[in-house]
């Protein structure tokens, strides 16, 4: 039977919270904090053969609308950052079929070559070379659908990161970062370390290196009321976009910090006609600059979501105003941000690490708004996935290393993976129920 130490090393690896090189992981705690995943292949041979990867929505800080194009297209300059409110990918080789496998739990989800995801495997092989290789992608949707928060951009970044990660990195991120402009204007931004300064169509990215401190406290207000983009640009009315240089406003976020930046150069030109096209989002955004605590409070991209930066004096009477309400969900975020050579972590992961005594420990890092009983669920669902995956896993080696040498072993650790995903999703469902009640269509961020 495998040790406590490997089958907690493989299970660390699994959640994608460990460094993978030929199966060997080790993990470092840093408990209360946002976890840095170390996860990384630099060659074809010691590439994974399955990732769980993190797929972070985004707000836009500031938002200008230039010119409209001879295109029908819109030059932008915003101001893109990073939030600890996502979906899930898995991805995995698939060895056995000649085709990429793709499974939603949204119903709705197209699967044929319309998706994102599958675009971005499409056109990792084409760039690559690599026209063999094909994937099981699975997507744990958590963004709602028409939300300012480029949730389905996300997913496509995170696609190609992952392919090349299971490819053994045949392409570097500057590659990455330019290919991703032919599937859609904002999903170069995902490959980002977490704040970036957009313009063009939202495709030509300026990296913010160091990116905005990670950490700052947000709430996301989303009403299941939905608006197209092309609608919004429609409603649209030229004279009244802002004057404000966006170089400008983006030099001022970077000095003054988002909490100290005037309420008055938090802009966003799309704001105002998606307000023409619904009402009822104005009135809701009025509300939210009633509650006590938020600093600042604007909607994100071309909507429904507004942000919030701050928390409310009362926590408790704001998840009842607002989440409580028939047709309104609040999801509570942070920023967050990546290191260089590793993907964004997700802050609700629990941390599997190995203590001297070789004893497994699991430390949930508890996501906002989550209770220490839902907390404990989490453990006890994968604590209970990670035991069936432990009878599937062949006798560890003396040298006590994982090795992968044929595929009935490689096939027992992606059973595995699949039994401690599973039970992650049967959490998630009971926990979050119907919120983010449909998948965007995937089309272009401005059309």
């Amino acid at each position: 039977m495998i040790s406590t130490k490997v089958f907690a090393l493989l299970f660390a690896a699994a959640c994608g919270v460990a460094s993978v090189e030929g199966f060997v992981s080790s993990s470092t705690s840093r408990l209360g904090n946002i976890q840095k995943s170390n996860l990384h292949a630099t060659t074809a041979e010691s590439a994974p053969d399955s990732l769980a990867l993190f797929s972070p929505c985004k707000i836009n800080l500031f938002l200008r609308i230039i010119r409209k194009r001879p295109d029908g297209f819109h030059d932008l300059a915003s101001l893109f950052q990073a939030v600890g409110f996502g979906d899930t990918l898995t991805l995995s080789l698939n060895n056995y079929g000649e085709s990429d496998e793709f499974t939603c739990n949204m119903e709705g989800v197209p699967t044929d070559s319309s998706n994102l995801v599958i675009r971005a495997l499409e056109l990792m092989r084409e760039k690559t070379g690599k026209t063999s290789v094909y994937f099981n992608a699975d997507l744990f949707k958590r963004c709602p659908a028409q939300a300012g928060l480029g949730g389905g951009s996300a997913n496509a970044a995170t696609a190609m990161w992952g392919a090349n990660e299971l490819m053994g990195r045949p392409a570097t991120l500057e590659q990455l970062i330019e290919w991703s402009g032919a599937l859609g204007s904002d999903i170069t931004f995902f490959l980002s370390r977490g704040t970036a300064y957009c313009t063009g169509r939202g495709e030509i990215m300026t990296p913010i290196d160091p990116p905005l401190p990670s950490g700052a406290k947000l709430s996301i207000v989303k009403p299941n009321l939905g608006l197209s983009t092309p609608k919004v640009f429609k409603a649209l009315d030229y004279d009244q976009l802002s004057t404000e240089d966006p170089q400008m406003l983006c030099d001022l976020f970077l000095k003054e910090g988002v909490v100290n930046t005037d309420d008055k150069y938090y802009i966003n030109d799309l704001e105002q006609p998606a307000f023409d096209c619904l009402p009822e989002l104005k009135a809701l955004k009025d509300e939210l600059l009633e509650v006590e605590g938020f600093d600042h409070v604007m909607m994100s991209g071309s909507g429904t979501s507004i942000f919030c930066i701050g928390e409310p004096t009362d926590k408790d009477a704001f998840m009842k105003e607002f989440d409580e309400r028939d047709g309104v969900s609040v999801f509570n975020a942070a920023f967050i941000s990546r290191e260089e050579g590793s993907w964004f972590q997700d802050p609700s992961q629990p941390l599997t690490v190995v203590d001297e005594s070789e004893e497994e420990v699991v430390a949930p890092i508890i996501e906002e708004g989550m209770t220490a009983e839902e907390a404990e669920r989490v453990r006890e669902s994968r604590l209970k996935a990670a035991e069936a995956m432990k009878e599937s896993i062949p006798a560890e080696p003396d040298n006590s290393e994982i090795v992968v040498e044929d595929e009935g072993s490689s096939s027992n650790f992606s059973k595995g993976l699949r039994s401690i995903l599973n039970g992650q999703r049967k959490f998630e469902e009971s926990r979050f129920g119907e919120k983010g009640a449909s998948y965007p269509t995937p089309s272009k961020w401005l059309e």
